[in-house]
């Protein structure tokens, strides 16, 4: 595992954590897609271990019964997803500092069939359904 250290844009929020590996999901439910109000929300397995730091502007958005999301308050930064019964964290790429990008490795797609017409990774990577989660 190799540990990093993370934070929003203001600040407000830090943390670390240790990453389970360098591989990249990306997931195209409406949900991620709104709420990031982009193509989805693109992600790094860091299980149980983030621990915050400074919490000044951390809240936690329960968008279902079996996850939640952390935004910073102050500066609007998606932080995090995280699975309620196992607590494993998923954290966006780009808040992570000293993250070596060269070594991170798109390997998933996940909620494929949710993914609007109007873009396309070039990417070869692993499509999962909506199907596959149920």
């Amino acid at each position: 595992m190799n540990h990093y250290k993370g934070a929003c844009f203001c600040h407000s929020v830090q943390f670390e954590l240790d990453l389970k590996n360098l591989d990249l999901t990306v997931c195209h439910c409406s949900m991620c897609r709104k709420l990031t109000g982009s193509t989805g929300f693109a992600s790094l397995e860091a299980g149980e271990s983030v621990h915050f730091t400074t919490t000044d502007g951390l809240s936690i958005l329960h968008t279902s019964d079996f996850g939640e999301r952390g935004f910073c308050n102050k500066c609007g930064t998606s932080l995090f997803y995280r699975f309620k019964a196992s607590n494993e964290y998923f954290v966006p790429p780009a808040i992570i500092a000293e993250l070596p990008e060269d070594k991170v490795n798109f390997v998933e797609e996940i909620f494929y069939d949710n993914k609007p017409c109007y873009y396309a990774f070039s990417n070869d990577t692993i499509k999962k359904d909506e199907a596959y989660f149920q």
